[in-house]
């Protein structure tokens, strides 16, 4: 016993975990969206953002309509290119970038919860 205890706290497992969780931010799901892709082709994608406090949320839903707006347009301006596994990476800090614009940062991160494209 005081070996497990010396290596392994009773609590520090569960410590932690409850750290990570509070470190996640509140969660806003946009409803999915279809975009047509400059060269053809259309993208499918349900993005998840995440706020960077609290309050983050209801600053986020309400701007929600002009939120969808941005990501439709810079999606709209991507080639086949731009939106493939090697670019994903750069598209979610573009789409970081522009989003807080809208929302003076209130967005710590941009989630891909669905992501299909067709050429």
């Amino acid at each position: 016993m005081i070996v497990k205890e010396k290596f392994f706290p009773k609590d520090s497992a569960k410590e932690a975990i409850q750290k990570e969780q509070e470190k996640i931010g509140p969660l806003v799901e946009m409803e999915e969206l279809f975009v047509n892709l400059d060269g053809g082709g259309f993208i499918r994608v349900e993005i998840t953002l995440e706020g960077v406090n609290a309050k983050s949320k209801e600053k986020i839903q309400a701007k929600e309509v002009f939120l969808r707006d941005k990501v439709i347009t810079v999606l709209g301006s991507k080639g086949f290119q731009d939106v493939q596994t090697d670019n994903r990476e750069k598209l979610k800090k573009e789409l970081l970038t522009e989003l807080n614009k809208i929302c003076n940062n209130e967005i710590k991160d941009v989630l891909f919860k669905n992501f299909v494209y067709q050429f």
